[in-house]
């Protein structure tokens, strides 16, 4: 008897796309036309990377909800510009933060930035 997997395969087709660069040559982060909003970095982190980000009900206060906002907004826009690194973002996953995000996941997340145009 032999089974076979059902694999899925979804071909994604990014192009071009500029990045900062290193002094040693190695990629920095993209080049950005304009930042996130805080709705795309919300995005990113829970539909693209499939973090559970906290949500308003998960604050006692406005204003902790706020700056969890400003904090999320700042770090997904300077992760993805190359000025902190991936251990950051994963501070984000409390279940997984030892885990690696994944370089097939920037894929996704290039596609995205992509089709919305702020690369």
């Amino acid at each position: 008897m032999v089974i076979k997997k059902n694999k899925m395969r979804k071909f994604l087709n990014i192009g071009k796309v500029k990045l900062e660069m290193h002094s040693n040559g190695f990629p920095k982060g993209f080049i950005l036309k304009r930042k996130l909003t805080l709705r795309e970095c919300r995005y990113i982190l829970s539909s693209l990377l499939g973090i559970d980000i906290l949500e308003k009900e998960d604050f006692e206060y406005q204003e902790e909800y706020k700056d969890y906002n400003n904090e999320l907004y700042n770090d997904v826009n300077d992760w993805l510009t190359g000025d902190i690194d991936d251990y950051k973002i994963a501070q984000y996953a409390y279940d997984c933060s030892d885990e690696s995000l994944g370089m097939f996941n920037m894929l996704t997340i290039t596609q995205y930035l992509i089709k919305k145009g702020i690369i």
